[in-house]
């Protein structure tokens, strides 16, 4: 089986699912054995430079090498730092590239030839309608079509004998907004209208087109719109819009054409053209085409609004099924629920093993993937959930039967660190509900909110850890007894559990502080403190409750259990001749339900018994 990868990057918040569509349709009508691998990313949408780093770092995801062939699509990589590293990773895997409307050296290019079409709209506006004056709508500078969508444009002026400067090209992006503004600065700054306006795409003439009719004017009567692209924007706008076809299905058929003749041992071209052909309409004076079936685009679009209807509701229903669940499990169930309903045949989660603890300390890796944490969470497959956890195993399950099928993996990050992956198997839908990105997002944003959640409460725990120590002996303080060892005693008071509590006070500590110094006091308190805890019996607490003193309080108590610990601790302690009284007291003398009873009565037997080494130990 060959393997080929896609490597794209959406515009903005859409998916070119065309590609993929012409890709898989050639694979089936030549009966190649071949699987889709497509790494996409929507690196150029978000304003926030480390969120596009967390897109663009999926490309790190696959190894190229092992690959017979690739397929890339960067045109709408806007950061040409991104775009230089991609080609310069697609260079050193060895393996045939085909790159789609964008050409770089040593890469096979298939895509539109973007100048022959210009020229012949150009043309045909100079000599068939007789525009002396033009200006380029075009989008961003650096496009690799619309720069030479400009440079078709430019050797048109020179050879008409017209400036630049009269006749200018103008930047933008490929967005409808980008029309509007032309628009809107032409009028507003009472600027002298061309002839016509040649747009670098359909978005850009509609937005042109549109703003146009708001300001007063009427096109084609008082100037011309030309677009590219024949997007249905420009065959049933009003006016109907000039452009040149496109036909994304074809140019993806024709890069596997290009794999297939490479494998093949044929001699290939360095460029591979689609035939662009103008489509000449009423934004031009032209009559319109003829080529549209208006009542059956109304039908079209009344069934995708349907469809497109049917899957906001389902991504609704998703956003608020996860918001019920602080469960990591539950909410990944809850999403593959979601995508079993969607016209698509397999979907997997990898992800950060980390991402279940919530450390408050977890930073997730900024390049590549942390390999050894990663595990596929959920996932289902042709309608069955899968058992797979192993992410090496699922790699292997999607090449052992990847023969047809196109498999997308797009990234899971929060901002620019990588927390996973995920994959969809012939994900159909996308062809005609591109917005992929919004059921990305809406993901990525409840497993970010709960991982951050998650380490919000770990946070506070260690908060509250810190709120209850003893800063110098390390124990708990009398905070802790308070909030911690009442809540425990009452607990076990209404189970019927007997209860140790133990007064502890150190002997003679003045007169160590006094003779020492405090340094020397304060290391009597910490042994006092160590032994206290290691000797405590299990479920047990031991806490500084103030100065030299002591408490101590354990569950499951009998007498001979207290007096075994009370030897223990003054056994150890005074081996490093240090001296302390303990006061035992159990919790079933019956004597209210009070903690602070029984520690009275604690305390009141450390008394007795200290007082009675002081007379034993006192001169005769």
């Amino acid at each position: 089986m060959k393997k080929i990868a896609l490597i794209s990057d959406g515009w903005r918040r859409l998916i070119t699912y065309a590609w993929v569509e012409g890709i898989m349709n050639r694979i089936r009508e030549l009966g190649v054995d071949a699987a889709l691998y497509q790494y996409n990313s929507y690196g150029n949408w978000s304003k926030d430079a480390f969120h596009n780093i967390g897109e663009y770092n999926i490309y790190n995801l696959p190894d190229l090498s092992s690959f017979d062939g690739i397929v890339l699509d960067c045109s709408n990589i806007i950061e040409d730092e991104q775009r230089e590293k991609i080609i310069r990773r697609l260079r050193e895997s060895g393996v045939p590239v085909v790159t789609i409307d964008y050409d770089v050296d040593g890469f096979y290019y298939v895509g539109e030839d973007n100048e022959a079409p210009i020229r012949e709209l150009v043309h045909h506006l100079y000599e068939v309608h007789g525009c002396r004056s033009f200006v380029f709508a075009g989008g961003p500078e650096t496009a690799f079509g619309s720069l030479h969508r400009a440079k078709a444009y430019k050797e048109c002026m020179e050879q008409f004998g017209l400036s630049l400067e009269e006749n200018p090209i103008l930047y933008g992006d490929y967005d409808y907004s980008t029309g509007v503004r032309y628009m809107k600065e032409f009028d507003e700054e009472k600027r002298r209208l061309p002839a016509v306006f040649v747009c670098a795409n359909d978005n850009i003439a509609a937005g042109l087109c549109a703003e146009a009719e708001k300001r007063g004017y009427h096109v084609p009567d008082d100037f011309l719109v030309t677009g590219f692209d024949n997007l249905d924007k420009a065959s049933y706008f009003r006016p109907q819009i000039t452009t040149i076809s496109q036909n994304r299905e074809k140019i993806g058929g024709m890069c596997l054409d290009v794999l297939t003749d490479l494998w093949a041992g044929k001699e290939v071209p360095q460029h591979t053209f689609v035939t662009a052909e103008c489509i000449y309409g009423e934004s031009c004076g032209c009559p319109n085409s003829g080529l549209v079936d208006y009542r059956e685009h109304v039908k079209n679009q009344i069934i995708n609004g349907v469809v497109k209807y049917a899957d906001d509701v389902l991504l609704v229903e998703l956003e608020a099924e996860m918001a019920f669940h602080d469960k990591f499990e539950d909410i990944f169930e809850c999403i593959v629920a979601y995508f079993e309903k969607l016209r698509c045949d397999g979907f997997y989660i990898v992800a950060d093993r980390k991402l279940y603890e919530g450390d408050v300390e977890t930073v997730f890796p900024m390049e590549g993937y942390d390999w050894d944490n990663l595990v596929v969470v959920a996932g289902f497959e042709d309608h069955e959930r899968t058992s797979i956890r192993d992410v090496a195993e699922l790699d292997r399950h999607l090449e052992e039967n990847g023969s047809g099928n196109a498999y997308m993996y797009t990234p899971i990050h929060f901002r620019e660190q990588a927390v996973g992956y995920i994959v969809m198997k012939n994900g159909r839908f996308l062809y005609d509900n591109p917005y992929y990105y919004d059921i990305h997002c809406t993901i990525v944003r409840k497993m970010e909110t709960q991982f951050k959640q998650k380490q919000l409460e770990n946070a506070l725990k260690r908060l509250q850890a810190l709120y209850n120590r003893d800063p110098l002996t390390g124990i708990y303080n009398r905070i802790a007894y308070k909030e911690m060892i009442c809540d425990e005693f009452t607990r076990y008071s209404r189970e019927g559990t007997v209860c140790a509590l133990i007064f502890v006070d150190a002997d003679n500590f003045k007169s160590i502080n006094d003779n020492f110094g405090h340094e020397f006091g304060d290391k009597v308190l910490i042994r006092i403190a160590k032994v206290l805890q290691e000797e405590c019996p299990e479920n047990g607490y031991a806490c500084r409750y103030g100065g030299d003193e002591f408490v101590i309080f354990f569950p499951n108590a009998t007498p001979e259990k207290a007096d075994a610990y009370v030897q223990r601790v003054q056994k150890t302690l005074a081996e490093d001749r240090i001296s302390v009284s303990m006061g035992v007291q159990l919790t079933h003398t019956g004597v209210g339900e009070l903690l602070d009873n029984y520690l009275s009565l604690a305390d009141q037997s450390m008394y007795e018994q200290k007082q009675k080494r002081k007379e034993k130990n006192a001169p005769k």
